[in-house]
């Protein structure tokens, strides 16, 4: 409602203040200007009423069905290699905990080599020991992306790029409680290979405002994340301070993660939300009933992730948020079983010309039987403060079982539109699919497509198409 009343204002005023010193003819030409600029706003309004009456009917069956079966399909415990526990997180599948745990349970690949199935258990025993002497947890990882886009604006073509990163989370306080206290960090390295684009680039070679290779970019290294994490009241409260994501707390789901789902930032949630850089932030979380949570946060609106955090915060402009969330199940269900709404608002940015903002994004998904995943997610704004005024996608994700095993194999499958904040600039349609395959127990390989149709910044061609090949490995 915001919006509207902010689009009711624009064309308003102009009308009560139009100065009388103007002649009758710049009256007119004034009037036609303001009736265009209406017309214009009635389309966006129209796809705006379309996308916000879509997602909200398309949340209905899956709450409706998980209601009824609260209490169904509920997941088994996860075996681990490192006795890493997977306990609730507020924050999406980038983040450092969800990462770490995620990594650690066991899985069976395609390819089980006999003699090589034991040659890391030494070193997940040596991670064990470490987190019960003295709290630390450890994740190492190394990806890779190649993706190929027809047609271009340009003879680029091609973009690969290596990610490695370490992470931790070390528990210094309250080890073995309900209430620890945790520093985590995230150190990365990223680089591009053979090639003279990384990924996140790609997209720009066809005119998409949209990224279609999210975190493979090449910026040397640098410490993404800093943070401290503190539990208070038996875990009903949660607050992160340091450098951190304002991404990865809000509007996310499942397949959000650029190292296991979907590689097109458009698809990972909502772009009518700000994307600051990992910055100094703070946020809490509130858990009031077993099934509601708030979660709020503050962060520097002018962050750039390889940047010092210190940098921008002095410039006093920032990014706040709230998301309320009902989660229908379990705890242990929360990735995926979950309905969020978010209100956002982003202070103007004087340097990087940019308006201040607000916006609301909703997110609405369901496991059902432990394989089926439909969700659906979107948003409306105003101002510029977001590649979109408005935008909404829906997909459905797929665990397959494989024959004599049961790993980590899953199929997704996503549909985006997106009115972008630039009225120069056309709607866009994107889509992805992807099959990730668990090779070995810590190799897996995702080949995915993504489609393009009426590229928002690219007029002179009707779409693209890229192909890409991501690779994992973690130990």
């Amino acid at each position: 409602m915001e919006a509207y009343a902010h689009i009711f204002f624009q064309i308003a005023i102009p009308l009560v203040v139009c100065p009388t010193r103007n002649s009758l003819a710049q009256k007119i030409r004034s009037s036609r200007l303001i009736t265009l600029a209406f017309q214009e706003q009635q389309m966006v309004q129209r796809h705006v009423t379309f996308a916000t009456v879509f997602g909200l009917f398309a949340t209905l069956p899956l709450f409706v069905a998980a209601q009824q079966s609260a209490n169904s399909g509920q997941s088994a415990q996860v075996a681990t290699n490192s006795g890493y526990s997977q306990a609730p997180t507020l924050e999406g599948g980038n983040g450092v905990t969800a990462d770490i745990a995620e990594d650690d349970a066991q899985t069976r690949g395609l390819i089980e080599v006999r003699p090589l199935k034991g040659t890391l258990q030494p070193w997940f025993n040596f991670k064990k020991r470490l987190n019960d002497n003295i709290g630390l947890k450890l994740n190492f990882s190394y990806q890779g992306l190649y993706q190929h886009a027809n047609p271009t604006l340009t003879d680029v073509k091609d973009a690969a790029a290596v990610r490695g990163q370490i992470q931790g989370a070390w528990t210094l306080l309250g080890r073995d409680t309900t209430n620890p206290g945790i520093l985590t960090f995230r150190l990365e390295n990223r680089n591009t290979v053979n090639r003279d684009i990384p990924p996140t680039s790609l997209g720009l070679q066809f005119g998409s405002v949209t990224n279609t290779g999210t975190g493979f970019s090449d910026f040397g290294s640098a410490m993404t994340e800093l943070a401290w994490r503190q539990t208070l009241l038996d875990g009903k409260f949660k607050f992160v301070t340091g450098k951190i994501s304002a991404i990865s707390w809000y509007n996310t789901y499942a397949l959000s993660s650029s190292m296991r789902g979907f590689q097109n930032t458009g698809l990972q949630s909502s772009l009518s939300k700000p994307a600051p850089g990992r910055a100094l932030g703070f946020g809490i979380g509130i858990e009031p009933h077993p099934h509601f949570v708030a979660v709020a946060g503050i962060h520097d609106a002018n962050g750039k992730t390889t940047d010092n955090p210190f940098n921008t915060i002095g410039e006093g402009e920032f990014y706040y948020s709230a998301e309320f969330r009902y989660y229908p199940t379990t705890p242990d269900r929360w990735k995926w079983d979950s309905l969020k709404f978010q209100i956002w608002h982003q202070d103007q940015r004087v340097n990087a010309g940019t308006s201040a903002s607000t916006g609301i994004t909703f997110q609405a998904s369901r496991l059902f039987e432990d394989r089926w995943y439909p969700f659906v997610l979107g948003g409306i704004s105003d101002g510029n403060a977001s590649i979109f005024r408005a935008d909404l996608i829906a997909g459905l994700g797929v665990a397959i079982d494989t024959k004599n095993r049961v790993a980590r194999d899953a199929f997704g499958v996503a549909l985006g539109w997106g009115n972008p904040s630039n009225d120069r600039l056309q709607d866009q349609y994107t889509a992805e699919m992807f099959y990730r395959a668990q090779i070995t127990r810590a190799f897996a390989v995702t080949p995915a497509v993504q489609f393009f149709v009426n590229p928002a910044a690219n007029p002179k061609h009707d779409g693209a198409v890229v192909w890409s090949l991501r690779s994992r490995i973690t130990f």
